[in-house]
């Protein structure tokens, strides 16, 4: 599915402030109030958009922050991550392609670090780990980049098969739900009006 040019200006303006009420991003990106709230939703429902938040400083807040390195088995990487996320001290989880994890933790007492590595000597999937103090932050952005021509990869809801060409969009109760095919949408439409029979 293709973001055409007003959708990249619109998330170019919430990624400068994502504060701003519809009427002030349609003032400034030259559009009606409702292009921008269809389009916003949209955005929402396809995942482009996850949420809205505060950016907190975490140095400002006196915090330690730590970017941890794993290194594990290929297999075991993403069941490690999944477990290791469900700390509130990890910030961000990232499985790289050289069967690493990538931490980015935050702490608010110097002891807590230990703790933390300490708990990651136990987990017998990790084969070695390193540990770096964040000293200084020269740079941090959001990941996405919104330039022209983006284009949003969905997940097929049926065969959860990636789709990066036009999407078969259907409709039932009210929400929206994408397919990369007609065969899984007469397969998914039928085992959602199963499902609802039975409910």
């Amino acid at each position: 599915m293709n973001l055409d040019g007003t959708d990249v200006r619109i998330l170019k303006v919430l990624q400068e402030n994502g504060r701003l009420s519809f009427r002030q991003i349609a003032e400034r990106v030259g559009v009606s109030v409702p292009t921008v709230s269809s389009k916003i939703a949209n955005m929402e429902n396809t995942g482009v958009i996850r949420g809205y938040t505060a950016l907190l400083d975490p140095e400002k807040l006196g915090e330690i922050c730590v970017i941890i390195t794993i290194k594990a088995k290929p297999s075991e990487l993403r069941p490690l991550g999944e477990r290791l996320k469900q700390s509130e001290h990890v910030r961000q989880v990232y499985l790289t392609s050289n069967s690493r994890v990538l931490l980015l933790c935050s702490f608010t007492e110097s002891h807590m670090v230990n703790d933390f590595v300490n708990h990651l000597s136990e987990q017998s999937e990790i084969i070695e780990y390193d540990v770096a103090s964040i000293i200084g932050v020269m740079r941090e952005d959001q990941r996405a980049l919104v330039t022209p021509g983006l284009t949003v990869v969905l997940q097929c809801i049926y065969c959860k098969k990636e789709i990066r060409d036009e999407a078969v969009k259907m409709k039932l109760d009210g929400k929206d739900y994408y397919l990369c095919c007609q065969t899984c949408q007469k397969a998914f439409q039928e085992k959602y009006e199963k499902l609802k029979s039975l409910a």
